[in-house]
């Protein structure tokens, strides 16, 4: 059962919960850019509105954030708590957040990066009508170099895949 959720943009309230979240291993080693072990002044200077291209979203459930869903500069990513995932929240968040970049940027296609031992991410893309396109190695912080592999979603197909839902 899916329960109430709500987006907004990340504050320095938010420290705890992010940090509780990537305090985990599981979480940490699935993203391309947070360091491990977990670092409080990197997590600090991120409990804060994103000011680039796009934006980044803190997931919330019951007033606790549960996790983040970001597109900044037409790349969608997204990483939560290990207690919530399974729950099909990634893919209805990816869905307002794809929306949401459509109608906001003129992008007109997004991409999206998972490793290779991150199958669940990869459904998620595939079930929001993200295709893969590229595989490849490549390093991270926390990560010796591994295969990624690259998904994107044109604005066409994600409008036709709208048009024939409703």
């Amino acid at each position: 059962m899916m329960s109430d959720l709500s987006y907004r943009f990340l504050n320095a309230d938010d420290f705890a919960d992010l940090h509780a979240m990537v305090s985990h291993w599981s979480v940490v080693r699935q993203l391309g850019r947070w360091p491990w072990p977990p670092q409080e002044a990197f997590t600090r200077g991120r409990c804060k509105p994103y000011d680039g291209n796009g934006f980044i979203w803190a997931v919330c459930e019951n007033d606790r954030v549960i996790g983040t869903m970001a597109v900044t500069n037409g790349e969608l990513g997204y990483m939560f708590a290990p207690e919530v995932q399974g729950r099909g929240i990634a893919t209805n968040v990816a869905h307002d957040a794809i929306t949401h970049a459509f109608a906001e940027h003129d992008w007109p296609v997004l991409k999206a990066s998972v490793w290779e031992d991150n199958p669940p991410s990869a459904a998620v893309l595939r079930k929001c009508g993200f295709v893969h396109w590229q595989t490849h190695y490549t390093r991270s912080p926390t990560r010796l170099p591994t295969v990624v592999h690259q998904y994107r979603l044109p604005r066409a197909t994600w409008d036709r895949l709208r048009t024939t839902a409703q």
